[in-house]
């Protein structure tokens, strides 16, 4: 039988409760025993200091001891003189010369049996009377003075155990109390483990009922955190993954819609062309089987990107990283684009220190690809008459290359989006002057393959600046 968490946690709690109340029970009994065993012991005391003042008076009228050590009834009647606890008493009268008084009335009962257990000792603590004859134990010694001088001691053999039927009937009824209010706490536990137990489980049924929902695929799911406890924290990442996951789900929305349109396009470019082809209304031509081949090019670009951006993503994308000199490969990178820039009208400016005392260890295909990649967006984007300019500068650990243009810009909310996979600040711009809008995301990965950073900012000549950072060979 498998049980539940409310369950369990019902048992854990009444568990507890009981375990606890319990040991109260144990705790309060022992304690209880043992502080009125203590009582008793002192109020034995109190009545042997008393029989030791009634003793006193005895003795200042005899001035010594030989008037009861031999005289057993009269040790109890003047002991008992002491302990009688009930009502009425008993009569002594004297008799003779020598002063010894005589027990007349029977002795009243001792209660607590206290007077077999006193023994009257001398000054040299030698027995006179009471208690048994060779008793050598541990006792508890009271002296008895005269005229500030000590004549004697009383010793009590200590009570080990109460033995009173008062007494045990006192101590039972203290018993049958605590026990009554130990199951009181355990039934008032129990009822309170109910409320405590639904309590502590309405986050855990929240967080099931949520999970379940994200299961179905609803990731607008969110569910309230109403404590401050690992629950409420267990709550809040909760939300979080949630809100991850919706994320998440409207890019790949997006991602699938924006593949689709940007396959689409070039299909039906090729498509439209074909069957013009066939049906005679296009002529092949060398023209028009270039406009073919252009729209094929077009497409098998869009799949490559496509491709080495999915490799990237994943971390399958091959870099053969060595010691590279990232400004030949940036001089060999602005030499191919020298003519194009020059053609569309656009002045092309590179300031690079004399000599880079430092080698990058990156992938040199890699690095010219992600040159020509941004050179590829400045040529696109750049309204003529424009410029580039190209600046290279480095420390001690880092080379930092920017490169700023002249207008257009782009708006500063649209700048940390520019490295997002087939975003346009212009949706509906021409896509064969726009491209596809992979290009700065697959400059991204390559940044970050080889742990450097690339941020685009506002260029001071009204366009767009990307600086990228990258770490230097030690």
């Amino acid at each position: 039988m498998k049980l539940s968490i409310r369950h369990k946690l019902f048992f854990t709690l009444l568990l507890t409760s009981t375990v606890v109340a319990a040991s109260l029970f144990l705790f309060l009994q022992w304690s209880f025993d043992r502080g009125f065993l203590n009582y008793v012991k002192s109020q034995e005391l109190t009545q042997i200091d008393q029989l030791a003042e009634q003793l006193t008076s005895y003795y200042a009228k005899q001035k010594d001891w030989e008037f009861i050590a031999h005289d057993l009834n009269l040790w109890r009647s003047i002991h008992q003189e002491v302990f009688l606890l009930e009502p009425g008493g008993a009569t002594y009268q004297k008799e003779g010369k020598m002063g010894h008084f005589r027990h007349v009335a029977p002795p009243p009962i001792d209660p607590r049996g206290i007077g077999p257990r006193i023994i009257l000792y001398n000054t040299d603590k030698q027995r006179i009377i009471g208690g048994p004859a060779n008793y050598k134990d541990s006792l508890t010694l009271r002296p008895i003075q005269y005229q500030d001088e000590v004549i004697g001691y009383l010793g009590l053999i200590p009570v080990t155990e109460l033995s009173h039927e008062g007494d045990l009937r006192f101590v039972e009824q203290q018993t049958e109390t605590f026990a009554l209010v130990t199951l009181v706490m355990v039934g008032l536990s129990m009822l309170l483990t109910f409320p405590v137990t639904s309590h502590l489980l309405r986050p855990i049924k929240a967080l099931t009922k949520g999970t379940r929902r994200l299961i179905g695929g609803l990731f607008k799911t969110r569910i309230p955190v109403s404590t401050g406890d690992e629950l409420g924290r267990l709550s809040a990442d909760f939300n979080i993954l949630a809100m991850t996951l919706e994320k998440n789900e409207k890019a790949r929305q997006q991602w699938v819609a924006d593949i689709s349109h940007e396959l689409r396009t070039p299909l039906s470019v090729l498509r439209g062309e074909v069957e013009a082809l066939q049906d005679g209304i296009r002529q092949t031509t060398p023209h028009n089987l270039e406009l073919l081949h252009g729209e094929i090019m077009h497409l098998q670009y869009l799949v490559n990107d496509l491709y080495e951006l999915s490799m990237s993503d994943i971390g399958a994308l091959t870099y053969k990283k060595i010691e590279v000199d990232p400004l030949g490969i940036l001089k060999e990178s602005l030499e191919l684009f020298e003519k194009r820039f020059h053609d569309k009208g656009l002045f092309l400016s590179v300031t690079m220190p004399a000599n880079i005392s430092h080698f990058l260890l990156a992938d040199p295909d890699r690095l010219q690809q992600l040159f020509t990649n941004i050179l590829e967006n400045s040529l696109r984007y750049t309204d003529t008459p424009g410029k580039l300019e190209v600046a290279v500068k480095e420390d001690k650990e880092h080379m930092k290359i920017s490169f700023q243009d002249s207008a257009p810009g782009v708006e500063s909310e649209h700048l940390p989006k520019l490295f997002d996979r087939l975003f346009r600040v212009d949706p509906s711009r021409n896509r064969a002057k726009s491209g596809a809008g992979l290009g700065l995301a697959i400059c991204k990965n390559i940044v970050d393959a080889h742990q450097g950073t690339i941020t685009a900012h506002h260029s001071p000549h009204g366009g767009l600046e990307f600086q990228i950072k990258l770490p230097l060979s030690a």
